[in-house]
């Protein structure tokens, strides 16, 4: 029987439907139904339209919430960064890259805090130095560190 359902919708939907469209939009019909039909469809198009303003409360929460997030997500990326030497230097560079946007972006998160008045988001202890922070467990490679080098115009390679 489920399997027949998809059928039944499709013979709805290309055959019966346009069939409906048809015969309501008909003058004597429409003429009769039209005072019916729009305040429904007044009040769907204002349910559509119009925005609710969101709670502050929910705002201030999100804004929090975020800001614990990308705190969370620049820790992970300081603690990539002190150990991608045996990254290719393209990683290093993107690792550096996210390293900037975060760095950014957490400042931004912290003034959208502090423009709700919060003053129960304390700021975060103080950065651990790189040998407090527990290294991350790679494998050496066999022949030492490779450097990737990347080159740009015509005495290098074109990416």
């Amino acid at each position: 029987m489920q399997e027949h359902v998809s059928d039944a919708y499709a013979f709805l939907a290309v055959l019966c439907l346009p069939l409906v469209a048809w015969i309501l939009s008909r003058p004597p019909l429409w003429r009769r139904i039209r005072p019916r039909l729009e305040p429904v469809a007044v009040r769907l198009w204002l349910q559509v339209v119009e925005q609710e303003q969101p709670d502050e409360g929910v705002l201030r929460r999100w804004a929090v919430d975020r800001l614990e997030q990308l705190r969370g997500h620049l820790e992970r990326v300081r603690r990539l960064i002190l150990d991608d030497e045996h990254m290719t230097a393209t990683r290093q560079v993107g690792n550096r890259m996210a390293h900037e946007r975060l760095v950014r972006d957490v400042r931004d998160a912290e003034a959208a805090v502090l423009a709700y008045g919060l003053n129960e988001v304390a700021t975060p202890e103080a950065a651990p130095t790189p040998r407090g922070v527990p290294r991350l467990a790679f494998s050496a490679p066999a022949v030492g560190p490779v450097v990737e080098v990347l080159e740009f115009g015509p005495g290098g390679r074109w990416l």
